[in-house]
């Protein structure tokens, strides 16, 4: 305990000592949370690949060069009109 508290006070007398010790605890820290991002990412990853088709096909995009499947719009347009008629 005698150690923690001489490193606290060390660090509150030079400022810079304290960014340090911060520093590297807040790295210390994003490095844990990546380590369980990734974690979570691989779960989800084998969690997929046990319900993928069994010959490993997946239904492929049409490509940009294939007509819409939705019906091209018209110039009618909702809201208000000028004149006040619908």
């Amino acid at each position: 305990m005698g150690l923690v508290s001489a490193i606290v006070a060390l660090c509150k007398a030079v400022p810079i000592l304290e960014r340090l010790f911060l520093g590297v605890a807040d790295a210390v820290r994003e490095a844990k949370a990546k380590a369980r991002y990734e974690a979570k990412l691989d779960h989800i990853d084998d969690a997929f690949n046990a319900f993928v088709l069994p010959d490993g096909g997946v239904e492929q995009r049409r490509g940009v060069d294939q007509p819409s499947a939705v019906p091209g719009g018209s110039d009618k347009r909702t809201g208000v009109d000028k004149e006040g008629t619908p």
